[in-house]
């Protein structure tokens, strides 16, 4: 880790946390589409899940608990090399709170707070300019503590094409994508789930829509995801997944398949993906 100076710290007004157990597969084009409009970056990584167990039971079958496919901290050493960037590993037992926590850690590191931080994942593209506007909407709407930014969610998509042709899900109201939060002295950050506020009503912005491309993550990756989830849910309080969702919705989708959502009980909540294409304030970090 490189040691910046006091004059340097100085200048810090926006940091971003991401928080990370899987899904590196866009996490570089994610920091591209931020790196340039914030100040620090931390990268948070896990290697235990929120919730373990020896076996699962997966279709009928007790089967031993998955091994994560990815080597996250390999990938970050070697890809991020930025003094720009800082990389950390913290565990854990269930998402709530975690942005808060991450974000004490962080400050705990600087010896110092920044004006704003923003909260995302790794799977998140926020457009050209998008920061900015985000940024100033924050501060325009001096009555609210943070903001939340709507997700664009594709479907499926191959990166590897290099080509902005696409599906996507409808719009889901209350998703929450990244979390941009103004720093008041003296006053800790309480978050739920992701980055959004615990006591607090969600507040989205007006003008603001992020990529999320955590329906394109690589099959191996995507099954872990399926099975941990499967593991963690009911114990966190999240909806239970359909164990069904992975091989019949996901792996073998064609465009005529519906209801989509992960949830069981609720599929019909994502009727089915259509075509869309990639604007390019996003797809220009995709190639």
């Amino acid at each position: 880790m490189i040691i910046q100076t006091d004059n340097y710290l100085k200048d810090f007004v926006i940091w971003a946390i991401y928080r990370i157990h899987y899904g590196t597969d866009f996490l570089k084009e994610s920091i591209r589409s931020i790196i340039h409009d914030v100040d620090k970056i931390f990268i948070f990584y896990s290697e235990k899940p929120w919730v373990t167990t020896d076996y699962i039971n997966y279709k009928n079958k007790k089967i031993p608990f998955p091994k994560n496919p990815e080597n996250v901290k390999s990938f970050l050493k070697k890809n991020f090399i930025n003094d720009k960037i800082i990389i950390d590993n913290y565990e854990c037992t269930t998402p709530k709170n975690q942005f808060g926590e991450l974000y004490k850690i962080s400050c705990n590191k600087l010896k110092k707070k920044p004006k704003q931080v923003l909260f995302l994942e790794p799977d998140m593209i926020i457009g050209k300019n998008q920061l900015k506007i985000f940024k100033f909407e924050l501060k325009m709407k001096f009555w609210l503590d943070c903001i939340i930014a709507r997700q664009i969610e594709i479907w499926k998509y191959n990166k590897f094409d290099k080509n902005n042709n696409s599906y996507r899900i409808s719009l889901r109201k209350n998703r929450v994508g990244p979390v941009l939060w103004k720093i008041k002295d003296n006053e800790n950050i309480e978050t739920n789930f992701g980055g959004e506020p615990l006591k607090q009503k969600k507040k989205f912005s007006n003008f603001v829509y992020i990529l999320n491309l955590g329906f394109s993550f690589n099959k191996e990756t995507m099954f872990y995801k399926h099975l941990t989830a499967l593991t963690f849910s009911k114990k966190i309080g999240d909806s239970i997944p359909d164990e069904n969702w992975y091989d019949d919705k996901w792996l073998n989708w064609s465009k005529d398949i519906e209801n989509l959502e992960i949830s069981k009980g609720s599929q019909h909540l994502i009727k089915r993906a259509f075509k869309y294409k990639i604007p390019y304030k996003y797809f220009q970090f995709l190639i």
